[in-house]
Parts: C-alpha cells; structure tokens; sequence
C-alpha cells in the first residue's frame, strides 16, 4: 500500500509531467521539441518515487551550499575542465562518415560543437542580446574532447523518453564518474535533446565526491547527454536546423546536467532557483530569428523574459546568456553530486602514472573500475582467470564490467596503457 508521503510525491511527478506537456501544447513551433529532459524525470519519479524524494533532497543541499559554503566565493576565478566521450550510433551500413541525413557526423561537425560550449560557458557567443552585458558571466567551466566512439546500429531513430539505457548498452559509457558521455544519434518525434540530472545521493565530509549507492532509475549508466545528430554542431552539412542550427541544444542540455533548470521552472512562472534570472510565463518557442523581445506577468509587475538565456527555448542565435546564480548552481552541482565530484577530482590530476581501483570485491554483480590514466590516454581492460585463461578479449576503456555469468572464483582485472600495466585482484563467491 502507498503510503500518504509516497501519495504527496506521485501527486507532485503527475503535477509537472501534466505541466510540461501543457507547456509544449503552447508552442508556436509545433515541428520541433527541444527538450524533454523535465517529462522524463517526471516518468521517472512515476516509477521511483524515493527519486523524486532524492532530487528534493538534492535541492535542498544545492540552496544551502550556495547560501553557506564560502568555496564558490574562493573558487570564481578557478576553471574546471571537464573531459567529454561521443558516442555517435548511427545506422549508416557503409560507416561513410559526415554529409547530409548522415548520423554518423563528422568529426568537423563534432569539434564544432565542442567549441560552441567552450564559447558558451565562457561568455563568448558574440551574440548581445538586452541582458547580455549586464547579467552574462563567464562560468568558469570548460570542455575537452577526449575521443569519439563509432557505433553502428540497424536502428534508426531512439526515443529520449525511454532508449536512454538501450543507448548505454549500444555504446556502452566511458566512466560517468571522470567523463560527459554525450550519445548522438537521430531522435524520434522532433525530440532534439535529454540529460540526466544530477542527483545527490549521500553528502558528508567523509562522502563527498565519492562513489555512493546508484539506484537503478537513476544509474551510472545513462547519466549524461542524448542529443539528435541533425542539431549537433554548428552550421555543418549534417545540421539541418534552421533555427537550432548553431549548437545550442547541447549547451542546454548540459546546462541539464550541471543542475540548471528551465528559466520557467518546472510550471508556468515557476522558479529555477535563481534570482538573477526574471520569472518566465513559459518557454520561448519561436521560429522567429530576430529574436524579438517577450514578456511574462508573473503575480506582479509586466516583466521582460531573459530570451537570450540558454536554459529558454529561444533560437540559437538568440542565446548568449548563462547568470551569475546559475554558476553558482553548476559549481553546487559539481561538488555535490557524487560523479561530478569524482570526475572534477580526477580532471584536476597531474599524477604520472596509472591508477587503477575496483568496488565492490567480492563482487557477483557488476564490477566498477575507477581507472586514472595520465593525460587521459587510451587503455583498454581484461579479465583473467585463477588459470590465466583470459576471459574476455582486451576492452577499450571498459569499466562497467558485468560478472553475474562468470563462476565462482579468484579472477585478475588487468588494465593495459601505452606504457603501463596494472592487475587488481577480485573474487565471485
């Protein structure tokens, strides 16, 4: 039986899912949905709602570090790079890369992009809109690509709302504890993006920025970015957006996993929880490029939305703006979050050599491995037998490793580098 708690949060998932799809009714450009990130959770928080409980808890947290922990005053000037895996699964059976309806994109079309949220989240877009000069701030955050992973798969589109995990088992995630993992693929129903929100799951002084318990409606394995090909990048042969042609979906869906929300919250005049962004009615959904002023009465005074931020559905040449509480809440978000956490640690490394830790040991599920390779160089990942019969073939950058088949035993996890090796014990009762 449900109790009246569990009650009061699935009347709260129902609420925002029946607000976000009220939201999109509104739009005025019904060939295109930009995000569904917010309908997503609220499946989610419909199947699990402890998840739902988790994400409030979260904000919790996220409001009283900002209010009280004085490292986001000391850290302005630091700048956090954060290491990015693409995914590009395509359905191209001759792996011709690059050209128009092409999936499987250009690496050109994919350095373009990387280069848009590096303009982006440094307060470079060149674009001025009315709050630009007075509100737009650099965030101090950064991107790197690390490498790009081609996958064919005879499927040709995948739903945001529910292939994320069939995504993930395509092409399997480099660790989302020390990378983005953003997938790219072509989307199905004029979907153009999804992210996973980060959640906090267990925060203290000894736990912070360590691996915690994932559940499973919120897991490791999903948790990053899903984006469509076609609006990847910026002005390539593969993008064929016209009005979300520069890149900006994926600036907003990052946005997504640094713990920002939509500037109308999750209803119509909500809140995002940051006071430096104007109370919106709704989201800016417009083919209209000249990027005309809108306005919102929110329970008092006529005010004038912030079209040009880039948590709105605005154009992408409408965008350049990202606030100075929305930094705050992103750098919350990376110290908070477990995985973020993990994965600022190991960005800021300068360690020579290669690391490697593996949990839970004894294992008779999956086996993670918490690999630190200088300079972020390529490796891959064995396993071995008591009888050094190996197991399984030499795997690139493996690191969800699923035992629940092998038998009982002693077994050898060996992590290979251009210039290292290192074998970790583990046993299957």
């Amino acid at each position: 039986m449900i109790n009246l708690s569990n009650r009061i949060l699935l009347f709260q998932a129902v609420f925002f899912l029946i607000m976000a799809v009220s939201a999109k009714a509104q739009t005025t450009d019904p060939a295109l949905i930009r995000c569904v990130t917010t309908e997503r959770d609220s499946i989610k928080f419909l199947r699990n709602p402890a998840l739902l409980k988790r994400r409030q808890e979260t904000e919790r947290l996220i409001q009283n570090y900002i209010k009280s922990d004085s490292r986001l005053r000391t850290s302005a000037n630091e700048v956090i790079t954060i290491p990015v895996i693409i995914h590009v699964v395509h359905s191209q059976a001759d792996n011709q890369i690059g050209g128009t309806n092409n999936s499987n994109i250009s690496d050109e079309q994919i350095q373009s992009q990387i280069d848009v949220l590096n303009e982006d989240y440094s307060n470079q877009s060149g674009y001025k809109g009315f709050y630009t000069d007075s509100l737009a701030v650099d965030t101090g955050i950064r991107f790197k690509l690390i490498d790009i992973v081609r996958t064919y798969n005879d499927q040709a589109q995948f739903s945001p709302l529910t292939d994320d995990k069939l995504l993930a088992t395509i092409s399997p995630p480099w660790l989302t504890s020390r990378y983005l993992n953003i997938w790219v693929c072509r989307l199905s129903n004029r979907y153009l993006g999804v992210a996973q929100f980060p959640v906090v799951t267990e925060v203290n002084d000894l736990t912070q920025g360590l691996s915690t318990t994932d559940e499973d409606e919120d897991g490791p394995l999903t948790d990053g970015v899903i984006i469509d090909s076609r609006y990847f990048g910026r002005n390539s042969s593969g993008n064929s957006g016209t009005i979300y042609n520069l890149g900006r979906t994926t600036t907003h869906e990052v946005g997504h996993w640094l713990g920002l929300y939509h500037i109308w919250g999750l209803s119509n005049c909500g809140t995002d929880y940051c006071s430096d962004t104007p109370r919106a009615e709704n989201a800016n959904e417009t083919t209209d490029t000249s990027c005309q002023p809108k306005f919102s009465t929110c329970n008092g005074p006529v005010s004038r939305n912030m079209i040009e931020n880039y948590m709105d559905y605005s154009p992408d040449v409408c965008m350049s703006v990202f606030t100075g509480d929305q930094k705050n809440r992103m750098h919350a978000a990376l110290a908070l979050s477990p995985r973020r956490a993990k994965l600022v640690e190991f960005a800021s490394k300068t360690d020579a050599n290669l690391t490697v830790d593996i949990y839970p040991n004894p294992v008779s599920d999956f086996l993670n491995a918490d690999i630190y390779a200088p300079d972020y160089t390529g490796l891959s990942v064995s396993i071995i037998n008591a009888s050094g019969i190996k197991m399984t073939d030499e795997v690139k950058n493996w690191t969800y490793i699923n035992v629940k088949n092998y038998p009982a035993g002693i077994y050898f996890l060996r992590v290979n580098t251009a210039n290292d090796m290192v074998t970790k014990r583990f046993f299957i009762p």
